[in-house]
């Protein structure tokens, strides 16, 4: 309820104010992802436009032509928008278009009938059958879709067509099954004004993986990712740079009967199949590129930066080099931003100062990202340590405090980094009271009471990363950085 009342109360400041304004934007609707067309104000948060020619395809609705509000949605012509949703799909034509601020509802009225097809049949794995879109209400298509063997037709509002050839033709009837062969397929069509289809194959491409002692075993494979057959990648692959488990190679097909491939250089090199295994000169989690026609490769750590209105430099005027930059404290999965003053309003992590990885997720102070998530909103202004794990998703928007370099003249901490044991001294000959052990997302992991001025803390349980201790003597607390390997 309380919500509701927030939305009303927000709709009214605008529209006093003069300054909402609710537009379309996109190709399917302005006709271009960076133009807005604005809609008329009917009043009580109603906008409308009459006899406007939608050019057809993906389109938003957003408010004051900024992108901190926006809605999107999966129906057409009618449905609800929801906040960061997705983009709506629109078909050619000319509508009279109404859209509610409040509730986020909004509807397409006139153009030409739009029919609903699906695919349907015992070659599709859904019995109810795959739905194709549209941006012109003739031609439907799917894109990346899996079949079985087996056949289908195709249901044009509840009426099926068949044909008898495949992997194209022309549809008929229901007394026509289709003959499909299992596989992968980047698309398939229909055009329900002609009644031709085609089934488009994808193109099938040799499986290049990494493998070695430093990326969990030779013969255990990370299948890399390609959409063209030359270029591979892999997205936060784990490498292990201590020797004698360091080295790694490229090779085809799980088998090292085919093609491999290796070389010396590190991060980058040039792979041949009289290389040698690569060897891992850091630990780290890398984005993995190789190329199979020129053998070239590189091992990088990206850089993570949070944008959006909340952060000081805004949603990125691309291209442009992100500001709010993250350091990594582990070389590619943990990274931090000790202290950085971020306003009420949305904020997304995105990698390499490009929209090509982005992460985002509904909750706030704390959450778990995933690619392409919806933006986070930031309910409070003020300064944070923000952290984020590009692995797991996992962030946290915490107190900067925790994060500060304080002085350590009243403590020696030894060795750190460490693998095993940090041992803490007094240099005040003070005894420590407590000391607690504290992760990049606030989580106590550990906790002693000494009573003494010196005392070892076991950290060979703990995992690889940055932690805090936070030292409490009887007269104060201080928090000291710590590093496991």
């Amino acid at each position: 309820m309380k919500r509701k009342v927030l939305f009303l109360l927000l709709a009214v400041m605008f529209s006093f104010s003069g300054k909402a304004q609710v537009s379309l934007i996109g190709p399917g609707g302005s006709g271009d992802w960076a133009v807005d067309y604005d809609m008329v104000d009917a009043g009580g948060g109603i906008w409308t436009l009459a006899a406007y020619t939608m050019p057809g395809g993906e389109f938003k609705f957003r408010l004051n032509h900024d992108w901190g509000t926006n809605w999107g949605a999966v129906g057409f012509p009618s449905g609800t928008g929801v906040g960061n949703g997705p983009n709506i799909t629109a078909i050619a034509g000319v509508y009279d278009i109404t859209f509610n601020q409040n509730t986020g509802e909004y509807n397409f009225a006139g153009g030409a009938p739009i029919a609903v097809v699906k695919i349907i049949g015992s070659a599709v794995s859904d019995p109810l059958g795959t739905s194709l879109t549209t941006t012109n209400g003739e031609l439907y298509t799917l894109s990346n879709a899996t079949f079985l063997d087996g056949t289908a037709q195709f249901d044009i509002d509840g009426t099926l067509f068949g044909g008898d050839t495949f992997p194209a033709g022309t549809v008929v009837d229901a007394s026509l099954n289709i003959p499909v062969v299992a596989g992968a397929y980047t698309s398939v069509s229909v055009n329900i004004a002609t009644g031709e289809y085609s089934f488009v194959a994808a193109p099938v491409y040799p499986v290049i993986s990494v493998t070695g002692s430093a990326v969990g075993g030779w013969g255990v494979d990370s299948d890399m990712t390609t959409t063209d057959g030359i270029t591979y990648t892999y997205k936060a692959l784990a490498v292990d740079g201590v020797a004698p488990n360091n080295e790694l190679k490229f090779r085809t097909n799980h088998d090292w009967g085919q093609p491999n491939y290796g070389g010396s250089g590190w991060p980058t090199g040039n792979a041949t199949t009289t290389g040698g295994n690569i060897t891992a000169a850091a630990s780290g989690t890398y984005d993995v590129t190789f190329n199979l026609t020129t053998g070239d490769y590189t091992f990088s750590v990206p850089t993570i930066a949070i944008v959006g209105a909340a952060t000081p430099n805004g949603w990125p005027s691309d291209p442009q080099v992100d500001a709010s930059v993250l350091t990594t404290t582990d070389n590619g999965a943990n990274y931090i931003l000790n202290s950085v003053t971020l306003s009420v309003g949305p904020a997304k992590f995105r990698a390499n100062n490009a929209w090509t990885m982005n992460w985002g997720a509904a909750d706030f102070p704390s959450g778990v990202a995933t690619q392409d998530g919806a933006n986070i909103a930031i309910a409070t202004a003020g300064d944070y340590s923000v952290t984020f794990n590009r692995v797991t998703g996992a962030y946290a928007f915490g107190d900067p405090l925790a994060t500060k370099s304080f002085s350590t003249a009243n403590f020696k901490v030894f060795p750190n980094p460490s693998n095993s044991v940090w041992n803490f001294a007094s240099t005040a000959n003070k005894n420590i009271v407590s000391i607690q052990i504290v992760d990049v997302l606030g989580k106590t992991v550990l906790t002693i009471n000494p009573a003494a001025t010196a005392a070892t803390v076991d950290a060979s349980s703990l995992n690889s990363g940055l932690y805090f201790a936070k030292i409490a003597t009887a007269n104060a607390t201080e928090t000291v950085k710590l590093m496991k390997n």
